[in-house]
């Protein structure tokens, strides 16, 4: 018979995606000092800085998943 596919690539792929939101938030948090306790990535930049305002809008659209 046939050998069954091991498990533990699916397992391996999903503690990576568990892990890499709070990852890029930490990233992200440390890179632009956001020290705001209760909103995660705080306020959206005030003015168009391309990568803070393109990396803000990715965690702020992942988060909304959570």
């Amino acid at each position: 018979m046939g050998e069954r596919p091991s498990p533990a690539p699916q397992r391996r792929t999903a503690h990576r995606d568990r892990t890499r939101g709070p990852a890029q938030v930490l990233g992200y948090r440390v890179t632009y000092e956001v020290t705001d306790q209760v909103v995660a990535l705080g306020p959206a930049p005030d003015e168009y800085v391309p990568r803070r305002t393109e990396w803000h809008r990715e965690l702020s659209k992942s988060l909304r998943r959570w």
